[in-house]
């Protein structure tokens, strides 16, 4: 006997999923471009092709640079998978902490939460996420560093929030206010 399984999403579900995916692929999108424009054409220092065989160092190490379109492919593929990864993080942020979800249903937080959100990715990608991989993070007291931290407040964490963040706080229903939040005292023995 032959059973079949099937994942059945609510319409809502769904939608922050397709808003998730959509993220990724603007972000994604965007942040290559910006890299690609500044380090190919601008300084012409590598190739597309070296620049996604230098998001596959995270994996590979310096083989990357040895594998052809293989890992330049690699490369974008990561590439891709990281940018929605932070955007599933920001989704369930935005649903399951409540200060997030409640800026996010103000009329300009959207725009204050992604370009915080931005400047959060970089400083792990670039403080935590390459110091544990293979690849090489920025100097902090460059100008490259701030550069790119400028970048991912505007092309990373704010696209991601426009895209993600009111789409998962409709879907979650209303946030009870601040106000109505449980505060758990704990009691010191013998008091």
């Amino acid at each position: 006997m032959t059973t079949t399984a099937s994942m059945s999403f609510a319409p809502a579900e769904r939608g922050i999923a397709l808003r998730i995916l959509a993220a990724g692929t603007v972000v994604a999108g965007l942040d290559i471009s910006y890299v690609g424009v500044y380090w190919v054409l601008i300084r012409r220092a590598i190739t597309f092709e070296h620049l996604l065989q230098s998001i596959a160092t995270g994996l590979l190490g310096r083989a990357a640079y040895d594998g052809g379109s293989s890992t330049a492919m690699l490369g974008a593929v990561l590439h891709f998978g990281i940018a929605c990864a932070w955007s599933v993080l920001f989704a369930l942020a935005a649903r399951y902490w409540g200060p997030l979800g409640r800026l996010l249903a103000r009329p300009r937080g959207p725009v204050i939460a992604g370009l915080t959100y931005g400047g959060v990715v970089w400083l792990a990608m670039d403080l935590v996420v390459l110091p544990l991989s293979r690849a090489r993070a920025t100097t902090v007291l460059s100008w490259v560093f701030a550069a790119h931290f400028a970048q991912h407040t505007v092309m990373v964490g704010l696209p991601i929030a426009l895209i993600v963040g009111r789409a998962v706080c409709r879907a979650a229903g209303p946030l009870p206010p601040a106000s109505t939040r449980v505060v758990y005292v704990r009691r010191r023995p013998g008091r």
